[in-house]
């Protein structure tokens, strides 16, 4: 009945969300087991499988409620056209970037992409800037979080687990298992916190019937959550080298700790209902590995490519949605 209702009314526009989380799934899934993968703990195909599961259960299990928080509210198109034009934006954008092989902020990329969509059409006056600036302090807090919590976890958990561990065999299938704990639940947290940039433009359309509703909340998250998990299984394989391999060497141990942080970090900003990046968090974990092992074992120019893209890739998204919706004004 929802399906019939909303193809009805335009609904092939949700195509830009769908396509949008297909991006999300496909750039972020590194930051979830990429460092798994990268040093051989776990094999891409069930890693991607698992994280297909998981993001589909976190967007179910504690979505909706960042959608009906209005978390990205502030600058959400409340017409369907402007929501596609926004969400196709953000999603080619991402998709360019993943092409590259940088690892980018997903999130950022659909904020500023309403963001351009809104000024475009009512001004300046439209984006909630007290609401944009705490997603934006957010956003900065979330790598500096995942840079100490690392360090702080590197050097009380890896203390602890020489002292209690010693043989090589059981330390190993450690390893594994909690590979495979930490990366489910890190997938479950991607779900949580980042399905609602997905789809919430259109769920504030009413789209999927009476905003504010708790099926229309429900439908809007599975939904964007499947497509994540489409764009996981389908091109997830891309980015996973940069955030495993290419920033700082790292052990079993210490990628084991940057996916714990991950969660962490994500799971975090998910109860206080702002959206923030995947990306973020884990490059900021990693960056912590790096310190710890010392500077100069940092790629600092993989380093400046990613910082890079972090700036750019919301301001190219947003002017391209503001240009286009300019456009069919």
């Amino acid at each position: 009945m929802l399906f019939r209702s909303l193809f009805a009314s335009g609904g092939y526009k949700i195509f830009g969300g769908l396509y949008l989380g297909w991006g999300i799934g496909a750039n972020n899934a590194a930051n979830i087991f990429g460092t798994a993968v990268a040093t051989n703990a776990i094999r891409y195909r069930l890693a991607v499988i698992l994280i297909a599961v998981f993001v589909i259960i976190g967007s179910l299990t504690e979505g909706p409620k960042l959608f009906s928080s209005g978390s990205t509210k502030f600058a959400s198109a409340s017409d369907p056209t402007l929501a596609l034009v926004a969400t196709l934006a953000a999603a080619i954008t991402i998709n360019i970037v993943t092409y590259l092989s940088l690892p980018t902020s997903t999130t950022q990329a659909a904020i500023g992409a309403y963001m351009g969509v809104a000024i475009s059409s009512a001004g300046w006056q439209a984006v909630e800037w007290a609401k944009f600036l705490r997603m934006a302090v957010g956003w900065v807090l979330s790598p500096v979080i995942g840079l100490f919590l690392c360090l702080l976890l590197l050097k009380v958990l890896g203390y602890l687990f020489k002292k209690l561990v010693s043989n090589y065999l059981i330390r190993n299938r450690i390893y594994k298992i909690a590979f495979l704990v930490f990366g489910c639940y890190g997938a479950y947290t991607l779900g949580a916190n980042n399905v609602v940039v997905t789809t919430s433009a259109y769920y504030h359309a009413g789209m999927f019937g009476l905003c504010g509703s708790e099926s229309a909340a429900l439908w809007a998250a599975l939904l964007g959550g499947v497509s994540m998990a489409l764009g996981a299984l389908t091109y997830g394989g891309k980015v996973m080298t940069t955030i495993g391999k290419k920033i700082t060497p790292l052990d079993s141990f210490s990628a084991l700790i940057v996916v714990l942080v991950h969660s962490i970090t994500l799971h975090f900003f998910t109860q206080i209902n702002i959206p923030v990046s995947s990306t973020h968090a884990v490059v900021g974990a990693v960056a912590g590995v790096g310190l710890m092992h010392g500077v100069q074992t940092v790629n600092r120019k993989t380093i400046t490519s990613i910082f890079i893209g972090w700036v750019t890739t919301p301001l190219v998204a947003g002017f391209c949605a503001w240009a286009a919706a300019g456009l069919i004004r």
